[in-house]
């Protein structure tokens, strides 16, 4: 099976703070304090200073879509 041959990758089911800060165009600051305000939820990996935090994408193309006007 050559390279060409797989099928494309699967979207993540998550997204990182700086994926969405980059999709928000906004600081990381920004994504933390908006999410802890919507209560978004969170997947924290590890502990500490190394570990780290995914969100759920589709709880954020929900919020996007309720954003709306």
């Amino acid at each position: 099976m050559g390279r060409n041959d797989a099928s494309p990758p699967t979207e993540s089911p998550y997204l990182s703070p700086r994926e969405l800060a980059e999709r928000w165009r906004c600081a990381r600051s920004s994504v933390d304090r908006i999410a802890r305000r919507l209560g978004l939820s969170r997947l924290c990996l590890g502990e500490g200073r190394n570990g780290m935090v995914r969100f759920l994408r589709e709880e954020v193309e929900q919020y996007e879509e309720s954003r709306r006007v």
